[in-house]
């Protein structure tokens, strides 16, 4: 099942030198694993980072993509969100290679 708009929402920049950190808040970790898994297949992104950690009763993943413009990481932290077991999702840092 997949929340994300098909290619070609989703646009590298030219270089492939932006990386995004996006964080995710789950009900568990299959869930935010799930998620991320079909995000990344479904946009093409390239996973640089993840890291997932307790909170409380939820968990918290930290994942940095790259080959993705903004709009395209603002796309799929929105489409993450509506995946069912995560509560939410938004794009904390962008940074740019010289």
């Amino acid at each position: 099942m997949s929340y994300l708009p098909s290619p070609p929402a989703f646009h590298s920049d030219q270089e492939g030198v932006t990386v995004h950190q996006l964080l995710l808040a789950a009900q568990d970790a299959p869930s935010a694993l799930e998620a991320v898994r079909q995000g990344l297949a479904d946009s093409g992104a390239e996973l640089c980072g993840l890291t997932m950690k307790p909170v409380g009763h939820i968990v918290e993943a930290s994942l940095r993509v790259r080959h993705l413009g903004d709009q395209a990481a603002r796309l799929l932290a929105r489409d993450l969100a509506a995946w069912p077991g995560v509560n939410s999702a938004s794009v904390e840092h962008q940074w740019l290679r010289p």
